[in-house]
């Protein structure tokens, strides 16, 4: 619904995006008429958040008629009134559109704007029959609860005496509903079979004026206090008596209530936390007061002895009291409630109010204002205070180390900082023409409209990377985090980035540096691993030719030394790729080597995907290699996962022998084992890079179990 009550809600319900903003444009061109749209499938969810004045309906929807929003209407007993609109002039179609309760139909022509003018007209239509209809009813509720609220017996009668209406307190005390009382005599409700010898209705028949007796009714044994009011038609006859019956017989106890009443006045009038204070507004337009509750004597140090009958001008001075009747002016022109802030210096101190002034209107005169005031001089401390601080916010923002930036959804510039102009070298009037996109490199603009997009839709991205152009087309690097807001119905974004482009050229100078490094390391692993072979080959033919059976020994001690040395420069060569390359997303199926020889593999978490650096493979085909060289007689492996609080648990598990307990965490160290010894500790070393870890946690008999636990962050499933 729109905050200002001139204007009219409408919802358009039409499954076509093209048609649904065509025609709420149009609609919405003139200004009085808000239009939400709607496909048919959204539209019972949004009628049990909003209410709107009129709803507009297609008569063809996907899968359905754009009637069923009528019987839904229907259904909920919902009176908003609802037009139908149709390409096709079918009579029956008509037909079945009004008797299913649509206020209109409305047949569309090729002409979108054409057709619009007939569409707001007649919503401007069903919604003012709507309001009135509301209105009416609201009135005719407000009058009913009113009168049923009053403790007296209130009726209407026709001029011979049948009752027409009765308030609550009517059929109360006669102890009848409504359609035992309506159309008989008053006489018979209380068992006479003529009209009372004393009746206030008969003498006000007679002159046509207010009549007041008070009699006895022996058939109820209660005395009663009758007023009876003619309703007189343009030519003076009467045409109803309204009377209004008050029961006496408990006078006493009447009074004793109404003391009561007064109590419970002055209890809540000196009871409640505001200041109240009464005007007189005088017959020559002086406001005098009357008297104050005793938080208003409180706040202001003015008892009611001091304001009584006085104008504020004698009470306060010519000045402050010129200002204040200005104020009750106002309210007396406005004729109705006004509200506003005054500060004024009182008895009490200097204090700033919010005062509420409500004119009580007699005869169509103001005869008196009600005033009511609360003290908001801390919350105006408080709201100062608050703008001091936005204000140091601002300035915490401007003046930060970073580049701040906040953009609309068209992606113009709303808010920029200090750092990121001196950054990007623009002036702020040259900021004023500049759009989001102007200011990006072209290698990075379809990553940010992307970015960007999904920010619109309320995500927040976090480590952005991209490249911006200052002024003088030097591209930056930029990476940080951006979110959105709403402000004022509308989305904005706002980013804070770092300049890495320094740290850019340091990575690039690292990688290249390794890359030089990994170069020479291989040239130098190379000649080394040449030189071993000649040396090996050398020890071989020496053995060989040697008679000498220590000797022999020796010979077989170096060359066992070379062929640990050729493993030691081998696995340097799978080190030294350790890292090289950036993690990536890895499917685990394509990871998990094929079965081989009498092992077969069985993985139960097809849809895994990891984060891990390049030679993750690497850990699988190692795993496969531990089961088939140590297993003995393992036949099959597989692989289960399961989530935790921690992350993922990715569990390896065979049916081979196991390992012993004290070996459990051995096994993982360099050298270990019966092959090279680097098979585990390369494993464990490629999945820390990722901050994946990896224990043995089997049962040594029943195999081995390697469990991998994987952060949150590396991993998800498809």
């Amino acid at each position: 619904m729109p905050a200002d009550p001139n204007l009219i809600s409408a919802l358009y319900i039409e499954d076509d995006n093209a048609l649904r903003q065509i025609y709420r444009k149009l609609i919405e061109e003139d200004g009085d008429i808000i239009v939400a749209t709607a496909r048919n499938e959204e539209v019972k969810e949004l009628l049990e958040t909003f209410h709107f004045d009129v709803i507009i309906s297609e008569y063809q929807l996907t899968g359905n008629e754009g009637t069923g929003i009528l019987r839904h209407l229907k259904q909920k007993e919902d009176k908003t009134p609802c037009i139908i609109l149709s390409s096709h002039n079918d009579t029956d179609m008509i037909i079945q559109a009004y008797n299913q309760g649509a206020v209109d139909y409305i047949r569309k022509s090729e002409n979108p704007a054409s057709i619009a003018v007939i569409i707001k007209n007649r919503i401007r239509d069903a919604a003012l029959k709507r309001r009135r209809e509301r209105d009416v009813e609201t009135n005719r509720r407000l009058l009913q609860a009113t009168l049923d609220a009053i403790p007296d017996i209130i009726g209407i009668q026709t001029p011979d005496h049948k009752i027409v209406y009765y308030n609550q307190a009517g059929y109360s005390f006669l102890n009848m509903r409504p359609e035992e009382v309506k159309g008989r005599h008053c006489y018979e409700l209380i068992g006479r079979a003529r009209q009372c010898d004393i009746c206030a209705t008969e003498k006000a028949l007679w002159s046509k004026k207010l009549e007041r007796v008070e009699k006895y009714i022996s058939e109820l044994d209660a005395y009663l206090d009758c007023r009876s009011y003619p309703v007189l038609d343009d030519d003076s006859e009467v045409i109803f008596i309204i009377e209004q019956l008050t029961d006496i017989t408990e006078r006493k106890r009447a009074e004793e209530e109404i003391r009561a009443l007064s109590t419970e006045y002055e209890t809540v009038f000196n009871g409640t936390q505001d200041c109240i204070f009464l005007i007189r507004v005088t017959d020559d337009g002086e406001f005098r007061f009357i008297r104050n509750n005793l938080a208003h004597e409180t706040a202001t140090g003015l008892t009611t002895e001091t304001l009584h009958e006085k104008t504020p001008e004698e009470l306060l001075g010519k000045q402050a009291g010129s200002v204040i009747s200005a104020n009750y002016q106002r309210c007396l022109e406005t004729n109705g409630p006004i509200i506003y802030e005054e500060t004024l210096n009182l008895p009490a101190g200097e204090k700033t109010w919010e005062t509420l002034l409500t004119p009580v209107i007699r005869d169509g005169r103001v005869t008196h204002i009600v005033g009511s005031s609360r003290d908001i001089t801390n919350q105006k401390r408080i709201e100062m205070e608050l703008r001091l601080s936005e204000e140091r916010y601002r300035d915490f923002f401007d003046n930060a180390n970073v580049m701040i930036q906040s953009v609309d959804e068209e992606g113009h510039f709303i808010f920029i900082n200090k750092t990121w102009k001196e950054k990007m070298g623009y002036s702020d009037k040259e900021i004023e023409n500049l759009s989001l996109f102007d200011i990006i490199h072209p290698d990075s603009l379809d990553h940010c409209q992307s970015t960007f997009q999904e920010v619109l839709s309320g995500k927040a991205v976090n480590g952005v990377q991209a490249a911006f152009l200052t002024k003088d087309r030097r591209p930056i690097q930029i990476e940080g985090n951006v979110n959105s807001f709403v402000y004022n119905g509308k989305r904005r974004t706002r980013g804070i980035f770092h300049d890495i482009t320094e740290r850019k050229i340091a990575e690039e100078a690292v990688r290249i540096a390794n890359k030089k490094l990994q170069l020479l390391s291989s040239i130098t692993r190379h000649d080394i691993l040449n030189e071993v072979m000649v040396l090996l080959g050398n020890l071989d033919f020496a053995e060989e030719t040697s008679n000498d059976t220590e000797v022999e020994k020796y010979l077989a001690r170096a060359g066992e030394a070379g062929r640990t040395i050729q493993r030691h420069i081998e696995f340097t060569r799978l080190y030294e790729n350790l890292g090289v390359s950036e993690p990536e997303w890895q499917e685990l199926t394509a990871l998990i080597p094929k079965s081989k020889g009498p092992v077969t593999i069985t993985n139960n978490c097809t849809s895994l995907s990891l984060f891990g650096d390049s030679m993750l493979e690497r850990v699988f085909s190692n795993l496969l290699d531990n089961t088939i060289r140590h297993g003995e007689h393992a036949t099959a492996v597989t692989i289960d996962c399961r989530r935790s609080d921690d992350g993922l648990h990715l569990i390896w598990r065979d049916n081979g022998a196991g390992i012993e307990e004290n070996l459990k965490e051995t096994i993982f160290k360099r050298g270990f084992g019966k092959n090279t010894g680097f098979g585990l500790f390369l494993s464990r070393e490629i999945l820390a890079i990722t901050g994946i870890t990896m224990r043995e946690t089997g049962t040594p008999g029943e195999g081995a179990q390697f469990e991998i636990l994987i952060p949150k962050e590396a991993y998800n499933f498809n």
